[in-house]
């Protein structure tokens, strides 16, 4: 069943779902206000009111996990820089023959709902013209409204700018500059700007949990592992986990599933043994000249520029329970996956202030602590205004946990869509993407049906989200799991791998449930898999540190479901 789908946005999100809705054989048409594809990943001449990625931006999880399924990064765990990451959209839509479906420079200004389908109005040029649909994407982000209204900032007379047009450091060179809120990218600014300030302080009202970008030979995202998701939130916890994964709801599968992991477990444990025993016989092996940051591998880095040593690594304990006092095992908050602040507040560059903004008055900032600074220049990394809705596409609240699985609208029998609104604690943005599309251009085609008890599973679905991120409650488009959230939607696309073919499959299982994540698994099976060539980059990152992996979560399937760590770091 080909249908006309109307794409808003060629950004990553994008990107996919015009690939995705091709796959299914529907015809595409994607309008982007901007005059070349990439989001906020491209820059162009008159950008400087536009949210753009700034000059020195590095990932903060590994090319490994931005990439998408169907065009896999071969390069290994490596961060990429802005330039390099809109290098490799430009690859995959030179791959996919994309860019013929995306007209540039046209700005969506209406959606109208149809009897029959759906009404786009663009402007480009100054001259609107509008197109009939029978479906639509929604790829343009959450990022349109930066969140300039902060309580105590009203009396301050001088400079104020929103992270969104933040570019470099250059402008605040020789000034007194507050930073106020801490994200991953204001992580980076305050590096920047501390770099370059005369004198700089950070402002925060609470804790965000940090997770430095490596650790050793690895970045910190070879961590992202099944059956430590499964454990965090589903084992550990009395909270019930709705979402639907290997076992289905069966609990005689379940049962199955767990008896399997442990002796799997085991048996891969004593194998990563034998390993590392034949390798220290060997006489060990040679440590690599550049860690994944691509900076030189001695001395041990945290981060950019971030040394491994005691006062670095202390201050990220510190932070980190500070945000999870109750403890952090299952954390209940937003990540920052970018610690290259720390040695700035470590060294005196930049000072932190944590009691809040109570007022300000010109250019002097009184804080909650009953200390006063005067500052040139305020930066507000402080995200943006929910704000979602055009024309007839509205979301109740503008909070895509009204829409099923943060994406699919119920009121529009699966003919309008929100991809991309969604914010895993860590992983990354790009593969939730795909999937969403994935499932989005399956119902299109006739070949996909939404939940006959669609209300009653968003509700249970956002409640749970709710409960997980409660130290983040303004975070809304937040899911604990990246993991747990792609088996979920996998398993109704038909792309999971099945349960039966795992437990037959010692080799597979290993990878699958002890492995460090990779996206290709929803490929090896399921419509348009890539079969042998999935597995082959599966495989390409052999399953390692099963001691802590195979061996721990094997170990704590043993014990009580209370008996836990307290903290992750």
């Amino acid at each position: 069943m080909t249908k006309r789908i109307c794409v808003v946005g060629a950004g990553p999100c994008g990107l996919t779902t015009i690939k995705q809705l091709l796959d299914e054989g529907h015809e595409v048409v994607c309008f982007d206000k901007n005059p070349d594809l990439g989001g906020i990943w491209v820059r162009h001449p008159g950008d400087s009111d536009q949210a753009k990625a700034f000059d020195n931006l590095m990932l903060t999880i590994s090319m490994k996990l931005m990439a998408y399924s169907d065009h896999p990064f071969t390069g290994g765990r490596v961060f990429y820089s802005r330039e390099q990451y809109l290098a490799y959209l430009r690859e995959y839509a030179e791959r996919f023959g994309l860019a013929d479906r995306i007209r540039f420079d046209s700005l969506v200004t209406d959606i109208k709902r149809r009897t029959d389908g759906w009404s786009v109005t663009a402007r480009r040029d100054g001259v609107e013209t509008t197109e009939e649909f029978d479906a639509v994407a929604i790829c343009s982000g959450p990022f349109k409204t930066p969140n300039r209204d902060i309580p105590g900032l009203e009396g301050f007379g001088s400079e104020i700018v929103h992270s969104a047009e933040y570019r470099n450091s250059e402008r605040f060179r020789g000034k007194r500059v507050l930073v106020v809120g801490l994200a991953e990218s204001g992580a980076d600014i305050v590096r920047e700007v501390g770099e370059a300030a005369e004198a700089c302080t950070l402002a925060i009202r609470s804790y965000t949990y940090l997770l430095p970008r490596v650790t050793g030979t690895r970045t910190t995202d070879h961590g992202t592992v099944r059956s430590h998701h499964y454990e965090m939130l589903g084992r550990a916890t009395d909270y019930p986990l709705p979402l639907e994964t290997f076992w289905g709801r069966s609990r005689i599968a379940k049962a199955a599933f767990a008896i399997t992991s442990v002796v799997y477990g085991i048996g891969a444990t004593a194998v990563g043994a034998a390993k590392v025993l034949r390798r220290k016989l060997r006489g060990g092996e040679l440590e690599p000249t550049v860690n994944p940051l691509g900076e030189p591998f001695v001395p041990l880095k945290l981060d950019v520029a971030t040394l491994h040593d005691k006062d670095n690594w202390e201050l990220v304990r510190t932070w980190n329970r500070r945000s999870h006092p109750d403890g952090s095992w299952s954390q209940r908050g937003i990540f920052c996956k970018n610690v290259s602040f720390i040695p700035s507040i470590v060294s005196g560059q930049v000072v932190l202030n944590d009691s809040g903004i109570e007022r300000s008055e010109d250019n002097k900032v009184f804080f909650a602590d009953g200390t006063a600074a005067e500052f040139d220049t305020v930066v507000l990394c402080t995200g943006y205004h929910r704000d979602i809705n055009i024309g007839d596409l509205r979301v109740n609240e503008d909070n895509v946990r009204h829409l099923y699985r943060h994406f699919l609208h119920p009121d529009h029998q699966g003919t309008a869509a929100f991809i991309g609104f969604v914010r895993p604690f860590s992983g990354g943005i790009p593969i939730v993407a795909e999937m969403q599309a994935r499932y989005f251009a399956r119902v299109c085609s006739g070949k996909l049906q939404l939940p006959d008890n669609l209300d009653e599973a968003i509700a249970v679905e956002k409640a749970w989200e709710e409960h997980w991120t409660v130290l983040s409650p303004r975070a809304t488009e937040a899911t604990p799991s990246q993991v747990l959230y792609l088996d979920a939607l996998a398993r109704e696309i038909g792309c999971l791998i099945p349960m039966r073919k795992l437990i037959l499959d010692p080799k597979l299982f290993v990878q699958l449930w002890f492995g460090s994540f990779n996206q290709s698994c929803y490929r090896v099976v399921g419509p348009h898999n890539l079969g042998a060539a999935a597995l082959e980059d599966l495989y390409s990152e052999p399953a390692e540190n099963l001691k802590e992996m195979a061996f721990r979560m094997s170990a704590l399937r043993l014990l009580p479901a209370r008996v836990h760590p307290k903290h992750m770091i």
